[in-house]
């Protein structure tokens, strides 16, 4: 990078706002280090707002872009009155299976989680609508909690629900950049309930496939949700206490045609209401992994 005259980075750097003039995005208010005051940055062509699907709306929401209530709730004035900003929040949520190990565990390992496999729930899927990792270590930051039993020595499957319906949202915990934005995932919160079917049929295979040889000789006992949890309603009130994210959220700034309301971001990657600012979060993979950059740039 030091050879590229074109590039500069700056480290330490929060950015606060966007800058406009009038609708056209010009720069970049930001913070360095501990402060005091605030810097400036200001763009030729455009500003690239690459900030993740947490701090993307959140940026875009102190900068006067977003759901016109909302910004007025805290004394924001409203440039572009854009509902879909922080909306549509969409998450991997996670669930757990874990068995105490009958024999000694491996005490080394690359990253721990080195299985996943995809699987259908339902005929007539075109594509994996459930996914699991098997982790080679216990796994109860959610469990202990509520009063199930642990271990050192276990391993675990993961069911997680890779094309969730459930919509959650981003919003501002006040005007101040440096608080951290409230995020409200609402998982299971489909109407149809289609999360929890998926997830309670992804429990059941998860003790099936523990069933089966050779990795049934490795299992002592289930821990969790344990032996006692057998009907629907039992599986889906462990789940429904005892489930996590797997970090990845994406589509509170999405994409879609300029008709649509609930869009950030038109198809040619223009802004919806403003003009100078790109987003370079991703927006629409939904099946896949999904990771964002972390930081906007100029």
């Amino acid at each position: 990078m030091g050879k590229r005259r074109n590039l500069e980075v700056r480290t330490g750097a929060w950015a606060s706002r966007v800058l406009f003039d009038g609708r056209r995005a010009t720069g970049v208010e930001y913070q360095q280090d501990i402060g005091p005051g605030r810097r400036t940055v200001t763009a030729r062509r455009e500003v690239v707002l690459s900030a993740g699907a947490i701090d993307t709306p959140k940026l875009l929401m102190l900068s006067g872009i977003g759901p016109s209530v909302h910004l007025r709730e805290y004394g924001i004035d409203v440039l572009v009155d854009a509902p879909g900003v922080g909306a549509n929040l969409d998450d991997h949520v996670e669930g757990l299976v874990m068995w105490e190990a009958a024999r000694p565990m491996v005490t080394r390992s690359t990253q721990w989680w080195e299985i996943g496999l995809f699987t259908r729930t339902s005929d007539g899927l075109d594509r994996p609508d459930l996914m699991m990792h098997y982790g080679s270590v216990p796994f109860d930051l959610n469990t202990v909690r509520w009063g199930y039993p642990t271990t050192d020595n276990g391993f675990c499957l993961t069911p997680n629900v890779t094309r969730g319906r459930s919509r959650g949202t981003v919003r501002l915990r006040s005007r101040d950049f440096r608080d951290r934005a409230r995020v409200d995932p609402r998982y299971f919160s489909d109407p149809e309930d289609h999360d929890m079917r998926v997830m309670t049929a992804g429990v059941r295979l998860a003790r099936r496939i523990a069933e089966q040889e050779p990795l049934k000789e490795w299992v002592a006992r289930e821990l969790t949700p344990g032996p006692d949890a057998v009907t629907d309603d039992e599986l889906a009130d462990y789940i429904a206490k005892t489930h996590n994210t797997v970090y990845h959220p994406a589509g509170t700034a999405k994409m879609g045609p300029a008709t649509d309301p609930g869009a950030s971001w038109t198809r040619s990657c223009g802004c919806a209401g403003w003009t100078g600012c790109g987003s370079r979060t991703r927006r629409s993979c939904r099946s896949c992994r999904r990771s964002t950059r972390t930081s906007p740039a100029t």
